[in-house]
């Protein structure tokens, strides 16, 4: 545990903009765009699409011709923007030159949020070298290379290891590409990504690349929190689960764990459960492979990518399961044409209890998950798409975010319609689809494209801000394959498994939060006390009359927005101390 035991330490007074932070901005224009079109949102910052208009948020369209959307925004950020028109059919949508500027520069200002407890970047490097210089830039706010020495403040893990460190890089929360050096002009860089679609093109040497403010570098992996000397490697095992639900078969299912499973033995770890599991890890099946095992391995070692465990759960005719049922909500059934006539009604209720019933449980009894429904997740292709909107829909109790990969949801009309009158659930959601789907069940891509863009606009009418619960990633040209999700991994790890929506344990420990006595009213015999609290930790008010024994007086548990400063009002004796209690994730 962390404590601070002394209270009139000083508190952080500088302003800081956290720009991992993020507020939801409301974005509001009427106009008459015309049939096919729609509006958007575009300006230099990533989260209005770097100037890109293929990746500017739609706004969606409400009677009166009046367009608007919450974008998620860095907290305490000017921006600067404008309302651009973009045609969206699957014919169109992926040309950036259609574009029609529809009001010239304008700004707007996110909601500020409490100053960060340090300023910049620090980072930590184990490295036998004598010296070492980072050389960096600010991706988000296109900054220029850059070079900072590092200094030497302490032994590394062995006698001829050093431990160096630099402070104060870049603008926090940014997103930072970097490498290292020593004086000879040896460099230090990241190591190769899986040779899979994702990365397809990419040329060494890797540069590498993250959001975390303050973290290690190991053996080219990137840590928010100190490592081990070592950590063993991700892996994946393969456990039988029975089925206690009629009419849904048990079977195989394999489980990733990841980096570090074995040496970090108190951690606990948020779960991603994907559907069509015999395609989901490398070397995939007869369809090919989402290789989300091997991408995940290398986006958790690159900072980019929380360390999660994955399970694949796999159907098909050899476990006795009918998919096309399992994926399907209830009320909605699915003809397909083989020779005969099947009609295959939906049952993915069902479905949805044995994961609960069955394939949770088998998860938290025997690995250290989580359990909670922020760090329980969801995802899915094509049928396997629809069947996680459904389920992330009925218990956004249990999962907290769904990713939404080519979603079939012209196989369920009624489902749809029952979606779009429901209110605004805490799910977040990653939605994509590509402008060339099609499959064995809907040759149109168009139908794919447009059942997309309703459930955006659904979730966008509702209320979702698009950058906080809600992504959408159209793909000019994407196809309906399991190369074309893998394409989409790491963006979509890289908004479910955000590191940032995580406890920093090494920011912790380097950044200890400090606590201050704001108010002493004689009147109520009472002082109010001020900390800096963090997500993901547990705090503890502590007093004592001595300083010889302590007891606990207050607790928070439950903070979710990254920091925050805490207040307490507790009663006052005459000689009392109190002190900040903060106990590891």
């Amino acid at each position: 545990m962390f404590i601070r035991q002394l209270l009139l330490i000083g508190w952080l007074s500088a302003f800081v903009a956290p720009a991992a932070v993020t507020r939801p901005v409301e974005f509001t224009l009427t106009r008459d765009v015309g049939f096919g079109n729609e509006v958007c949102v575009v300006g230099s910052h990533p989260a209005l699409g770097a100037g890109n208009p293929l990746r500017a948020p739609k706004l969606v369209w409400s009677p009166g011709n009046v367009w608007r959307g919450q974008v998620a925004l860095p907290a305490g950020e000017t921006i600067t923007h404008r309302f651009i028109m973009r045609p969206y059919s699957t014919s169109s949508w992926g040309n950036p030159a259609l574009r029609t500027d529809l009001t010239g520069d304008l700004t707007v200002s996110a909601p500020a949020h409490t100053p960060a407890p340090w300023t910049g970047k620090t980072i930590f490097l184990h490295s036998s070298w004598n010296d070492a210089v980072i050389r960096y830039r600010d991706i988000t706010r296109n900054g220029a290379w850059l070079e900072a020495p590092m200094r030497v403040v302490g032994p590394g893990r062995n006698g001829s290891e050093r431990l160096f460190r630099v402070d104060g890089l870049a603008a926090g929360g940014s997103e930072i590409e970097f490498v290292f050096r020593d004086a000879s002009s040896t460099f230090l860089n990241a190591p190769a990504p899986p040779s899979s679609a994702p990365y397809a093109g990419q040329q060494p040497p890797y540069n590498f690349r993250t959001r975390l403010d303050v973290f290690f570098v190991q053996d080219q992996q990137v840590f928010n929190y100190r490592p081990p000397a070592s950590l063993s490697a991700a892996r994946t095992e393969t456990r039988q689960v029975s089925s206690t639900v009629a009419g849904i078969p048990g079977r195989p299912i394999t489980i990733y764990l990841p980096r570090g499973y074995n040496e970090n033995a108190g951690k606990r770890y948020p779960v991603v459960y994907f559907h069509d599991g015999q395609n989901v890890f490398s070397p995939g099946g007869p369809f090919g492979s989402w290789d989300a095992d091997r991408i995940a391995t290398f986006e958790i070692s690159q900072g980019r990518m929380r360390e999660a465990i994955l399970v694949a759960i796999p159907n098909g005719n050899s476990y006795g399961s009918d998919r096309l049922q399992e994926y399907l909500p209830d009320g909605d059934s699915i003809t397909v044409y083989g020779g005969t006539t099947v009609n295959h009604p939906g049952r993915a209720s069902a479905y949805l209890q044995f994961l609960l019933a069955n394939v949770a449980p088998t998860l938290d009894v025997n690995y250290r998950t989580m359990g909670d429904a922020a760090n329980t997740m969801i995802a899915g292709s094509s049928m396997g798409g629809l069947v996680s909107d459904f389920i992330a829909l009925q218990r956004s109790d249990r999962f907290g975010a769904a990713g939404i990969f080519s979603p079939a949801y012209w196989a369920a009309p009624n489902y749809v319609t029952a979606r779009d009158g429901t209110e605004r659930r805490p799910v977040r959601r990653f939605l994509s689809m590509g402008t060339a789907e099609s499959s064995t069940g809907e040759s149109s891509s168009n139908v794919y494209w447009q059942g997309a863009l309703q459930a955006y606009n659904s979730y966008l009418r509702s209320g979702h801000a698009v950058g906080g619960d809600l992504a959408f990633e159209g793909v000019a040209g994407g196809a309906h394959n399991e190369a074309a999700w893998a394409r989409l991994m790491p963006a979509f790890y890289a908004f479910a498994l955000d590191p940032w929506r995580e406890a920093q344990p090494l920011a912790m420990e380097v950044f200890p939060p400090t606590v201050r006595i704001d108010l002493v009213d004689p009147s109520t015999n009472s002082v109010r006390l001020l900390f800096d609290a963090r997500m993901g930790f547990r705090h503890r008010i502590q007093r004592s009359d001595s300083l010889a024994g302590w007891q606990d007086e207050a607790e928070i548990s439950n903070v979710e927005d990254y920091w925050q400063v805490g207040s307490q009002d507790l009663p006052l004796a005459a000689r009392r101390f109190w002190r900040l209690v903060v106990d590891e994730p």
